[in-house]
C-alpha cells in the first residue's frame, strides 16, 4: 500500500483528500503546514507528497525544493496542488516537482495524478556525492536567514530553527566524510559551527520555560503544566490571578 504526505493548511480539503484516498486504497498522513510537513517527511518517508503551493510557516515551493535536494528525500515525488492565481508562477515549483493538479480539484484527475506519478517514479541511484551535500547544507542555511530576518523568530520558531542549524552541520559534515577535502564545505562548516556555539550560549542563559510549546534550552520541549494542577509543580510563568 502506497503512503501519501498530504500538506494542505484547509482542514476541510486536507479531510477531503484524505477520505478519497483512504478509499482507494491509498494510506494517508496529513501536515498542516511546513515545519509539520518536514517532520513528517522525516518521520514517514511517504512514497509521495501531495502539496499546497500556499501554507503557514514554509510554503511549498521552499518544501519542494529542500525535499528534492536533500539526498535522503530526493527521490521522493512531489505533485504541487495549485490555485489559478498561482498559475503563472507554477513554472518555479514544477520544474522541482513531478506534476501538479490546480484547484478546485477533481477526484478522479487527483487520484489519476497521484497513481501516474507514483508508477513513473524511477527509483534511481540517490545522489549522495558531496556536492549534493554542500548545496543541501546551504539551502538550509538559507531557509534560516529567512527565518532569522522575521520579527522575534526565536520566540515563535526557535525549535524548528534549531533542528535546522542540526540539518545543515549535519548536511556539510555528510559532505566532508565524502570528500575530506571539498573546501567549500570545510569553510562553510567552520562558520556555521562558530555561529552554533554562539547560539548555544545564548540558549543556555535563557531559563527553559515548560509552558512554551517552543524550545528554550538543551533538554527539548517539556510539557506545559496546566494551572489546574498541583501548586508546587506549576511552572512559574503561568500568571494565575
Amino acid at each position: 500500500m502506497n503512503t501519501v504526505l498530504i500538506v494542505e493548511d484547509s482542514h476541510s480539503q486536507r479531510e477531503c483528500i484524505s477520505y478519497n484516498l483512504a478509499w482507494n486504497g491509498i494510506n494517508v498522513i496529513q501536515a498542516s503546514d511546513g515545519i509539520d510537513a518536514l517532520n513528517k517527511l522525516q518521520a514517514t518517508c511517504p512514497d509521495l507528497v501531495l502539496l499546497d503551493v500556499v501554507i503557514p510557516r514554509i510554503d511549498g515551493y521552499r518544501i519542494c525544493r529542500l525535499i528534492k535536494a536533500n539526498p535522503e528525500t530526493q527521490n521522493i515525488p512531489v505533485v504541487f496542488i495549485t490555485g489559478k492565481e498561482q498559475q503563472i508562477a507554477i513554472y518555479e515549483g514544477i520544474k522541482h516537482a513531478e506534476a501538479y493538479v490546480s484547484k478546485p480539484w477533481q477526484t478522479p484527475e487527483l487520484l489519476q495524478t497521484i497513481k501516474r506519478v507514483l508508477l513513473e517514479v524511477k527509483h534511481s541511484p540517490k545522489n549522495v556525492s558531496a556536492d549534493a551535500w554542500f548545496r543541501y547544507g546551504i539551502l538550509t542555511l538559507k531557509l534560516i536567514k529567512f527565518y532569522e530576518s522575521r520579527n522575534s523568530a526565536w520566540q515563535t520558531s526557535s525549535h524548528q530553527m534549531i533542528k535546522l542549524y542540526k540539518s545543515a552541520l549535519n548536511a556539510l559534515q555528510q559532505a566532508l566524510e565524502i570528500d575530506p577535502d571539498h573546501l567549500l564545505a570545510g569553510r562553510t562548516l567552520a562558520i556555521t559551527e562558530n555561529k552554533w556555539q554562539n547560539l548555544q550560549q545564548k540558549l543556555d542563559q535563557t531559563r527553559p520555560c515548560q509552558v512554551c510549546l517552543y524550545y528554550h534550552g538543551r533538554d527539548g520541549i517539556n510539557c506545559a503544566v496546566h494551572p489546574n494542577g498541583p501548586i508546587d509543580s506549576l511552572c512559574l510563568d503561568w500568571e494565575l490571578n
